[in-house]
């Protein structure tokens, strides 16, 4: 009996191959919309989900109390991460770390700048990335050792064996390999090409002492922990809060709560308000959930539209089949049974479609999402959704034509009255409704970027690049300088402590003309060099600029700044 209703379907459909194609090529374009952006969607939900112990690990933050003001900072400081270690027995691991930049490999004549970690060696036992050789009890156990990535290994020293041999650091020292990690995944919060022992820079830097030994304002660095297993945040949040408040005489200290953020916030919980995460790229990722299923949603609608517009052609058939005894279950069963091979058609031909589009996708979103054809979830959850939509997509007509009248189509080879029309006047209505919906959206999103992209920013943009600085290029600056104007590559060059659209430090300004008792104002700070604000295409609104080393004691203010002190 099933089968003869799949034949019966296939012949129908093959009889009518204008309207089955139309259909099953707007299905399928709806279906490969919802497809790509689900595949999205979950690739933005499992990041940092494949870590083994991910409910247990936390990063460690600042709530800064800046006259009312709830400001959140992951800049923490060295002697914070000492202090957690002796005083809060709840923590398993603290693993100080640097901001992972750029840094310069080397190993004879093949040279790379990739970015990479400075952590302590606790850091790989908490975040348990896999090893391809060494482990993570001894791999950062020397200081002048590094962890590579295996991609990384293979663009230094191609199909050798990397283990112990010697990679030169940023131009400086030499570090013998002690460990391969696999790559680190795409949908991983932290990414880095190697990491180095944070003990090889308080054997070869002296202001990482002198932070450890300093106070807890000295915030630089940031710091990670794993809590003891059936240890709860809240069994630990009220003895971090107030663990800075030790120094009274420290306005920073005293006005910092330390808080700890889940690793399962960390991509989607990144706008923070009154010291609170609060929804960040989150937002995004369910705008366009809804956008996928609205897609699919109106191709649905216009599958339904199109069964039932044809529900002239298919009255009589309708009663010449009920007349001869067909009962109104097996009409059900035949028109889903037609519903469901253009539904798996569609598939198909959806899947195909987004093969072919997803690295155009994945370079765009700058996210690597693959199909998981091996994953059995997948599949099952695929199933669902050809079920759901061929039900979805094939209901109406199923339960619309199986209830025509076989005297009545006989007779007349219509239904007639409102009864009949109206539904599939409301639901061109609601397909016209979501279609117009999505074009306004897609407009008013179009206008947004423009205004992102052609608004005042306070700078000239134009032919203008940055690079990286560390140790060697800093001491070479002046050469480089020389050489890049002289060659006629470069107008200006000058050098800054951080790019002029984000801040890599702050501090509290206590002292002002004006000030009022107990105010203070944290403020983001940029140390510039000759020849700043012509690089940067910057105007000066009141005053002048730096002139040379006599203005060591001066300072320029933005207006926002001086609005703020009034």
């Amino acid at each position: 009996m099933l089968s003869n209703f799949f034949k019966t379907a296939w012949r129908i459909l093959r009889k009518n191959k204008g309207y089955t194609a139309i259909n099953i090529l707007g299905l399928a374009t709806g279906m490969a919309v919802a497809l790509i952006i689900g595949l999205w969607v979950h690739f933005q939900y499992s990041y940092d989900r494949f870590l083994p112990d991910a409910e247990r690990l936390y990063r460690v933050q600042r709530n800064y109390d800046s006259n009312g003001d709830t400001l959140t900072f992951r800049t923490t400081s060295l002697k914070l991460a000492d202090a957690l270690r002796k005083e809060i027995p709840e923590v398993e691991y603290v693993a100080e770390s640097d901001w992972m930049g750029v840094h310069g490999l080397m190993v004879g004549d093949k040279k790379l700048g990739v970015n990479g970690a400075q952590i302590a060696s606790d850091f790989l036992k908490m975040f348990q990335y896999p090893f391809i050789k060494g482990n993570a009890n001894t791999a950062l156990a020397e200081a002048y050792s590094i962890v590579l990535t295996e991609s990384t290994a293979r663009a230094l020293f191609g199909d050798e064996d990397a283990m112990g041999k010697m990679v030169r650091y940023d131009n400086k020292d030499n570090l013998k390999v002690t460990g391969i990690l696999k790559d680190i995944p795409a949908n991983s919060t932290l990414q880095f090409k190697f990491v180095v022992p944070f003990a090889y820079l308080d054997q070869t830097n002296p202001f990482i002492k002198a932070r450890r030994a300093g106070s807890f304002g000295n915030n630089a660095n940031q710091i990670f922990v794993k809590l003891k297993p059936g240890v709860k945040y809240s069994q630990v949040a009220g003895k971090i809060r107030y663990i800075t408040h030790t120094e009274k005489d420290n306005i920073n200290a005293m006005n910092s709560f330390v808080t700890f953020q889940p690793l399962s916030r960390w991509h989607l919980y990144s706008n923070y308000v009154n010291g609170q995460d609060t929804e960040g790229f989150l937002s995004y990722v369910r705008m366009f959930s809804i956008i996928g299923i609205l897609v699919l949603l109106i191709a649905c609608i216009n599958f339904i539209n199109l069964t039932t517009a044809r529900s002239e052609q298919r009255a009589r058939e309708v009663g010449v089949r009920k007349a001869i005894g067909s009962l109104r279950s097996n009409l059900i069963f035949q028109f889903l049974a037609e519903s469901l091979l253009l539904t798996i058609a569609a598939f198909i031909i959806a899947i195909l479609m987004v093969q072919i589009t997803l690295p155009y996708f994945s370079a765009l979103t700058k996210n690597e999402i693959t199909i998981p054809y091996s994953s059995p979830l997948f599949w099952v959850i695929m199933t669902v959704a050809v079920l759901v939509t061929t039900l979805l997509a094939g209901a109406r007509p199923a339960f619309y034509l199986s209830s025509f009248q076989p005297v009545k189509v006989l007779k007349a080879n219509k239904q007639s009255g409102k009864s009949a029309s109206l539904p599939r006047k409301v639901l061109v209505i609601l397909q016209f409704s979501c279609s117009i919906a999505l074009i306004i959206s897609t407009i008013i999103i179009y206008q947004q970027v423009q205004h992102a992209k052609n608004r005042p920013v306070g700078l000239d943009v134009n032919r203008l690049m940055i690079t990286y600085s560390n140790d060697d290029l800093n001491k070479n600056f002046n050469a480089l300088k020389n050489e890049l104007i002289s060659a006629g590559i470069a107008d200006l060059v000058t050098q800054a402590s951080s790019p002029a659209t984000e801040i890599y430090w702050h501090t509290d300004i206590d002292r002002w003309p004006g000030k009022n008792a107990k105010e203070t104002i944290e403020m983001g700070n940029i140390f510039i060099g000759e020849d700043y604000f012509k690089t940067m295409g910057m105007k000066m609104a009141e005053g002048r600029d730096f002139t040379g080393i006599s203005d060591t004691l001066n300072v320029i203010f933005n207006e926002a700044a001086i609005k703020k002190m009034r």
